[in-house]
């Protein structure tokens, strides 16, 4: 049990919240940190947050994509090294693929490029889904889910990906890029959502070992 906040009994999003405000790990290296508030409560909620990182330091022993989406998505601002984002992204890329080999689907090299320059957009929205929850509105008697992103701005990604790889900068080439991006959106939208049912499948993943690792009597800290 927690020294002096129930630990065990946090969801994941608080606890590593929690952790990351005022302890510092290999997760964080040049980073900032906070303070946790109350000075009699400092020293055993410091240890509970050293708890919280235990559990996902042996989350990245079995499963390092799931650690790096826990701390991408709930650490602190800040917490995250290059490294970790690096490695996270790598890891959604490369399941993506498998996936869609799976399923009979060759992805050309050309959309896994571009597709790589969504990822991390779609996986910051996400995350911001998860801490704040899912936006709706209704239009027309329908209430339909609005992304953190607007398809404008992941077409303007797709389009800043083309004029670096064709190294063309004119506003022709763009226009031209915009409208086909525009007129093939069904085709990139599945894309994009197959990226962030992966990381739903991550963020699911990673809340049941967290809590698993968590518990780990063996590991606590």
């Amino acid at each position: 049990m927690g020294l002096v906040t129930s630990i065990e009994r946090w969801e994941m999003p608080a606890a590593i919240g929690m952790a990351t405000e005022g302890i510092r790990a290999k997760y964080n290296v040049g980073a900032g940190g906070g303070g946790f508030g109350a000075a009699d409560f400092e020293i055993g909620a410091k240890l509970d947050g050293a708890k919280v990182l235990a559990a996902v330091e042996r989350m990245s022993q079995t499963a390092s994509h799931l650690a790096d989406w826990t701390m991408f998505a709930y650490a602190s601002p800040l917490w995250n090294s290059n490294e970790n984002k690096t490695r996270l992204f790598e890891s959604v890329l490369n399941d993506w693929v498998v996936r869609a080999s799976e399923q009979g689907i060759m992805i050309q090299q050309r959309t896994h490029d571009k597709v790589k320059a969504l990822i991390p957009i779609i996986a910051g929205g996400l995350a911001l889904e998860q801490l704040g929850g899912a936006q709706t509105t209704a239009i027309e008697g329908k209430v339909k889910y609005t992304p953190t992103f607007t398809r404008a701005y992941l077409i303007h990604l797709l389009v800043e990906s083309d004029c670096q790889d064709k190294s063309e900068l004119s506003e022709g080439f763009k226009k031209k890029r915009i409208r086909y991006y525009q007129n093939h959106w069904s085709d990139w939208n599945q894309h994009v959502e197959a990226i962030r049912t992966l990381l739903i499948s991550y963020d699911q993943a990673a809340r049941k070992l967290f809590k698993k690792e968590l518990e780990n009597k063996n590991g606590a800290v």
